[in-house]
């Protein structure tokens, strides 16, 4: 009884801890007033500017060059802060921020039945994850609305509802259909949860009705004509052909140990406990445990495409925290002690790992020299009124930082009608800028470049070693525009016709 009551207490020191620490977190990021991944402002400029009835799809051969392969739900989740909000850094990534702490609360949630010590494991647990893949885990992209998307999965199966079962289907279907519009790839983490169900609820029909409510609840937004699905698929398509990396591949297996490792013992605890392969065959515990196992190791694969990371095992994170909370379950009421002590093994050395990312993420965030940029960029906009202005690259990726702020700029009304981030991965594949693009250069379809200062326009080398502007784009621009100022941080390059 003492050593429950001590667990009980450095459970609820450690969970306020953890807990206070989140807030702390979020709250930074939250109020900065930039962006840590060049991914972000591209999923916020795409969604503002979604609201005026942009495409977020544009085609390959059209004069724009600012689509990216997330699916529609993405924009439409943060078109809806950016809406109810107006425009600012703050607006355009509290949708990763906001999604990434209701996981928590759904993760505890879900245990809510278990005791006091199981639920404030599972929460540290959680918080444990965030902190591991940070900024990963609170940005604006799909990656936290996944994680909450498969939190509230596990939270349906775990306490369900007082409806008929066929309700849980339902929502269990629509979150995955949800998760699709997210992701491509979003489905899978679903066949896990969706199998448990079926083989829990001795029932085929369940399946049926999860796969009919999911890819109709995918579908939806593709009715809005911001969303054309054939050009989502054609840029999908063609970004899936990114060959694998070796050296990502063991990154990913290092840290896929955390998301492993309780699925591998779950399945090792039934195999023991069943004694039989046709009873685990048709165990819902044994086949969810294999299941999140394989899930895993493909999101392994996935994680090593160039562009990718280990970030994209995070949405199993609710998935690894149920198969912990269910070997505790499982174990015999004389050894759970063992089985909790190291839980807390596994979750304390995921904090330690967490401390250089932790240390990185703070130093990363530049204040001043964000909040100067900013500054810079009205002032340019206030001496051009009437004058539509866009960011280009410069020559290095020290520059290249520089313009993640553009999003002022479109928040302020000017064109997005080019995202060389986005350039940056379709150059690596081949896809080359379209002959509609380079004439709106010609035409000096924009009044203002600004390219970060001192440096040769459109000449920068991308993350993957090649020059991601084509020669013939770069003429264009040279041949049309001249530099005529700079900023603090700009150079000005204006139509030589003006």
């Amino acid at each position: 009884m003492q050593r429950e009551k001590l667990i009980s207490r450095l459970m609820n020191v450690t969970a306020l801890l953890a807990v206070i620490y989140l807030l702390n977190m979020l709250g930074n990021y939250g109020l900065y007033d930039g962006y840590l991944d060049h991914g972000e402002p591209i999923v916020a400029a795409a969604a503002f500017k979604m609201l005026d009835g942009a495409s977020v799809y544009p085609p390959f051969d059209g004069p724009n060059f600012t689509s990216n392969v997330y699916g529609p739900y993405l924009y439409l989740v943060n078109g809806l802060f950016l809406g109810v909000f107006g425009g600012s850094a703050w607006s355009g990534k509290i949708s990763g921020l906001i999604a990434i702490f209701i996981s928590v609360i759904l993760v505890w949630r879900s245990y809510r039945a278990l005791p006091h010590y199981q639920i404030l494991l599972a929460v540290i647990f959680m918080v444990a994850f965030i902190v591991l893949f940070v900024p990963y885990s609170i940005w604006n992209r799909p990656d936290p609305m996944l994680v909450m998307a498969v939190a509230a999965s596990v939270l349906i199966i775990r306490v369900g509802t007082s409806l008929p079962r066929w309700v849980n289907w339902v929502v269990l279907g629509g979150l995955g259909g949800v998760a699709l519009g997210f992701k491509i790839y979003g489905p899978l983490f679903f066949i896990p949860v969706g199998m448990y169900v079926a083989i829990r609820d001795k029932s085929i029909t369940s399946l049926l009705v999860m796969s009919v409510v999911g890819f109709t609840t995918a579908l939806l937004p593709f009715v809005l004509e911001e969303f054309p699905l054939t050009n989502l698929l054609a840029w999908f398509s063609a970004v899936a052909e990114k060959p694998n990396d070796g050296a990502m591949v063991t990154k990913a297996l290092r840290y896929g140990v955390f998301f492993l490792l309780p699925a591998i013992v779950l399945l090792l605890q039934r195999i023991m406990m069943l004694k039989s392969l046709s009873k685990c065959m048709s165990d819902a515990e044994t086949v969810y445990a294999l299941l999140t196992f394989f899930c895993a190791g493909f999101c392994v694969m996935l994680a090593a495409k160039p562009g990718a990371g280990m970030y994209y095992l995070l949405p199993i994170a609710p998935l690894s925290i149920d198969m912990m909370m269910r070997i505790i379950d499982n174990t015999r009421e004389e050894y759970q002690y063992r089985t909790i002590v190291a839980g807390a093994i596994l979750v304390a050395a995921m904090l330690v790992t967490a401390v250089p990312v932790q240390k990185r993420f703070f130093r990363a965030l530049e204040w001043d020299r964000t909040t100067s940029i900013k500054m810079d960029l009205h002032k340019i906009m206030q001496a051009h009124p009437g004058k539509s202005i866009q960011m280009a690259v410069g020559s290095t990726i020290a520059g290249y930082h520089n313009t993640l702020q553009k999003t002022e700029l479109i928040y302020a009304g000017n064109p997005y009608t080019v995202d060389f981030g986005v350039m940056i991965e379709t150059s690596y594949i081949g896809i080359l800028p379209s002959d509609s693009l380079i004439q709106s250069f010609i035409e000096c379809g924009t009044d203002v470049w600004l390219v970060p200062k001192d440096e040769e326009p459109l000449e920068m080398i991308g993350y993957y070693g090649n020059k991601i502007v084509d020669v013939s784009m770069r003429n264009a621009f040279m041949e049309a525009y001249i530099k005529s100022s700079s900023s603090a941080y700009f150079d000005l390059w204006t139509c030589r016709g003006d």
